[in-house]
């Protein structure tokens, strides 16, 4: 990286684009990540993989001659993210919603990287999850849940994050940095939340607590199915290498 630039560029550069489908969950939320540091909005990710999903899809029925089972999230759809954009560009103006994706973002990175940029906890996580998701798309999952929230919940339980008190003394630097990243990102929503619960009725307030929080499930969940798209992609370079 030269002096000067930003560090997410070793993640995400935006004058290159999005990767195509990647198989790596690590990589592809500190491309999410970087994306929200250089865009300041989770929009150009979402449509990004509305588009990959698309792609995918039509040439695996070109390959196989029937439909892909569908991995974009139901809700996913064109209507829904233009709402959704309408509504972050509505709340980005009054309360700062380009600041905070920024900062979530550097703090995404980070903690995934960890301070020695030889990554957390959380890559262990991630490389755990994903393991789960392959067998399951190879019918071999079992009974052990591979869907979002089961890794919601892992990383919830890895940093700590349903405990009301955490001491990170004492710990190995991949599990400290994870936690105390963790804790950051806490402290970036819990400000946010702050600022909406003071300028709002508790009920509006309430409601935009709702939005922004689905907004950040949503990335959690695209960048799943990003990680199930690039799997399914592997399956058609297979197949046509085979035919060849």
């Amino acid at each position: 990286m030269l002096a000067g630039q930003p560090d997410y560029l070793g993640s995400f550069d935006p004058h290159k684009g999005f990767k195509p489908s990647q198989r790596n969950l690590s990589e592809i939320f500190l491309q999410l990540a970087g994306s929200l540091q250089a865009y300041k909005s989770p929009l150009p990710y979402l449509r990004h993989m509305k588009s990959e999903h698309a792609r995918i899809e039509a040439a695996y029925q070109a390959t196989f001659g029937k439909k892909l089972p569908g991995y974009c999230p139901k809700w996913m759809s064109d209507e829904y993210l233009d709402g959704l954009e309408k509504n972050w560009n509505l709340l980005s103006q009054k309360l700062g919603l380009d600041t905070f994706a920024n900062q979530f973002g550097e703090a995404m990175r980070e903690g995934i990287k960890g301070t020695r940029d030889t990554g957390s906890v959380l890559v262990d996580v991630f490389n755990r999850h994903q393991d789960l998701i392959v067998k399951r798309m190879a019918g071999q999952g079992g009974n052990l849940p591979s869907d979002f929230e089961a890794l919601r919940n892992s990383l919830i339980r890895e940093l700590e994050l349903d405990k009301d008190h955490i001491d990170t003394g004492g710990r190995e630097i991949a599990k400290r940095d994870a936690i105390a990243y963790g804790l950051i990102l806490s402290g970036y929503t819990e400000k946010l939340f702050a600022r909406i619960d003071s300028g709002l009725k508790p009920a509006d307030a309430d409601k935009v607590k709702r939005v922004i929080t689905s907004i950040i499930l949503d990335c959690g969940a695209m960048a799943q199915s990003e990680f199930e798209a690039g799997i399914a992609e592997s399956s058609i370079r297979k197949a046509s290498t085979a035919t060849r």
